[in-house]
């Protein structure tokens, strides 16, 4: 019986404990004004697998993979629209974030433009792999503590901003050939502070609303590349919501919008400062409703 009234307690103080952790939000506006370092993703949408073999051409976004599809499709918007779809994610970002932070930012052209930047050289770390920027971006994933203090401090920001974009099709009935699928958007973002630590960094999952159906291997491949920017604005949002509100109390959500759900991604993992956290959050936004015909 002692035993039952000393758990239970424990229980009731585990429980405020994870409550207060999850309620907390960091004041980004506090660590003004802020510099997105770096938006890099994948080259390709490739399919979202469970692991197994797979040698179906678009289920692997290497380089070499990417460079074999580029000469066998090269007009394949899957491919050619990867840098289309990072400096649509950046438009978002200088959009969204301002507005539900409250955080002044520092235009994307001051901060390339600055002798900081200038001077930083980009990460080999993803060489290997078929990695993007958005246009006039370093990929600088794998930047450590010291020369992002030493960038920040050159270009006048207080915090600096590294978003990752991992871009996929997930199926969702049927199989690759016939059936139906969306895309799938995940965002590993991080944000450092002046000294170069670590104060955020998670990772957030929207898959579109639109569903896309496939039928003998072919489908509107042009019309699926457009619904990935809503999943993109869903993945900012609730990035955007680590720092939402004018005390730090995240806004009420309405019925429709994102709602977040736990799920295990096979994604690729961007790379850590010596600072960084292991934390990460991974959330799914709302199931599939409408369809886009395949052609």
């Amino acid at each position: 019986m002692k035993k039952n009234v000393v758990f239970i307690p424990l229980l009731a103080l585990a429980a405020i404990i994870f409550a207060s952790c999850g309620s907390t939000k960091i004041p980004l506006k506090e660590h003004s004004p802020v510099a997105v370092i770096t938006i890099t993703g994948n080259a390709q949408v490739p399919w979202l697998t469970d692991g197994n073999d797979d040698t179906e051409d678009g289920t692997s976004d290497g380089l070499l993979s990417t460079m074999v599809n580029k000469l066998i499709d090269g007009e394949n918007p899957e491919i050619v629209t990867a840098v289309d779809r990072l400096d649509y994610a950046n438009d978002s970002v200088f959009q969204i974030l301002p507005d539900m932070t409250g955080a002044e930012f520092i235009s994307k052209e001051e901060f390339l433009a600055s002798e900081a930047y200038e001077d930083i050289d980009s990460t080999y770390f993803n060489l290997l792999a078929s990695v993007k920027t958005a246009t006039g971006y370093k990929d600088l994933t794998a930047m450590g503590a010291k020369r992002t203090r030493m960038l920040l401090k050159g270009a006048g920001a207080k915090s600096g901003i590294f978003l990752d974009f991992t871009f996929q099709k997930k199926q969702l009935k049927g199989n690759k050939w016939n059936g139906k699928f969306c895309g799938l958007v995940t965002l590993k973002a991080k944000v450092v502070n002046e000294k170069g630590k670590t104060i955020l960094n998670k990772t957030y999952v929207a898959q579109t609303s639109e569903v896309t159906r496939v039928s003998s291997h072919k489908y509107d491949k042009g019309a699926f590349v457009a619904t990935l920017n809503e999943a993109i604005d869903s993945t900012i949002r609730m990035f955007a919501m680590e720092f939402a509100g004018a005390e730090g109390a995240a806004p009420e959500l309405e019925d429709d919008s994102v709602k977040g759900q736990a799920i295990a991604l096979p994604v690729r993992n961007a790379p850590k400062t010596e600072d960084s956290t292991d934390e990460e959050v991974e959330a799914e936004a709302v199931a599939p409703e409408t369809e886009s015909t395949a052609q």
